[in-house]
């Protein structure tokens, strides 16, 4: 029936007709494509063509989704996830996914680097047929593993986007918490006798801490956006003059240690500002390890593109 709260009155599952519950943005009726941490939370393909990856039904005690329309009533077998995990749980859990999720995203971006290698390739005029058999056949067993790896892509985002929600959520409630502790520290510090000046201090000290929290958060993002534009794909489309694969490699491996670079010289107050750069300067390290083993992967192809540029340069001069 709709209006009914999937994952408390209705068990998610995949097929199902929903829509966001009354008290988030209005998306129009979607669809479930798939469920997660046994009904915690759900992936949704809109009508309107938009997909989100990590809506809850249950998981941390919040619900986002209600029926849309169908006969469907409430499975009385199914029980709602449990609400009562605690912030350490949730952190030691997505420390220990941590190492396998380093894993998949190399993995997928393995196959991001060769599916934009194919394509300068096709933008060069290349054909699968000059190499032979044992081209086409090379090109066959990449294309069989860029299908199996494309399969575990949307598990991986899926799960890296719960994470993140999950990481979130609980940074905010932390912040809120130190916040209220700082606030009841200056109330009965001033309570105490302690001149209205120092007061002052303290609030123009906190009114500083949140400065710095802001730019350092914007400077973070914006270095993240940096080295997403330092992908293949990205270089070759905003390039005006067409490059050749060296020549974007290297170019990408540029703009990679430039961001490392200016990540190295962030000022940082906490702890947790170093973790953030240190996940930032590691996602750098392992663009450029992926650079060079898409190097590797290239090198025969390469250098016969050179060998037969030569041979066509010779021609002509003859």
């Amino acid at each position: 029936m709709p209006g009914l709260v999937v994952g408390k009155d209705v068990k998610p599952d995949v097929g199902q007709r929903v829509r966001m519950a009354d008290e988030f943005m209005n998306k129009g009726i979607g669809t479930i494509v798939q469920v997660h941490a046994e009904g915690g939370y759900c992936s949704v393909r809109w009508d309107s063509g938009n997909e989100d990856g990590c809506l809850f039904t249950g998981q941390k005690g919040d619900y986002n989704l209600v029926v849309a329309d169908g006969p469907e009533a409430p499975d009385s077998s199914y029980t709602a996830p449990q609400s009562g995990m605690t912030s350490t749980s949730s952190v030691n859990a997505a420390e220990a996914s941590s190492a396998q999720l380093h894993k998949q995203l190399l993995a997928q971006e393995v196959v991001k680097l060769r599916r934009e290698v194919a394509t300068l390739r096709a933008e060069k005029g290349e054909t699968p047929g000059g190499g032979g058999g044992e081209s086409s056949e090379a090109l066959k067993q990449v294309r069989m593993e860029v299908a199996r790896l494309e399969a575990q892509k949307a598990e991986v985002i899926a799960q890296a986007n719960a994470q993140k929600a999950l990481l979130a959520k609980e940074v905010k409630s932390l912040r809120a918490e130190l916040e209220r502790q700082q606030d009841s520290n200056v109330s009965k510090t001033n309570t105490s006798g302690i001149p209205g000046n120092q007061s002052r201090d303290v609030a123009e000290a906190l009114q500083r801490k949140r400065e710095f929290e802001e730019n350092f958060t914007r400077t973070l993002r914006d270095l993240r956006k940096e080295l997403e534009h330092t992908s293949l794909k990205h270089l070759s489309s905003r390039g005006q003059v067409p490059l050749g694969v060296r020549s974007l490699l290297q170019l990408s491996n540029e703009r990679i240690e430039k961001v490392m670079e200016e990540a190295a010289q962030m000022p940082v107050e906490e702890r947790l500002h170093i973790e953030a750069l240190r996940l930032l300067i590691e996602n750098s390290k392992l663009r450029k390890c992926l650079n060079e083993y898409s190097e590797g992967l290239l090198q025969h192809t390469l250098v016969k593109s050179d060998e037969d540029g030569k041979r066509k340069s010779g021609f002509l001069g003859f």
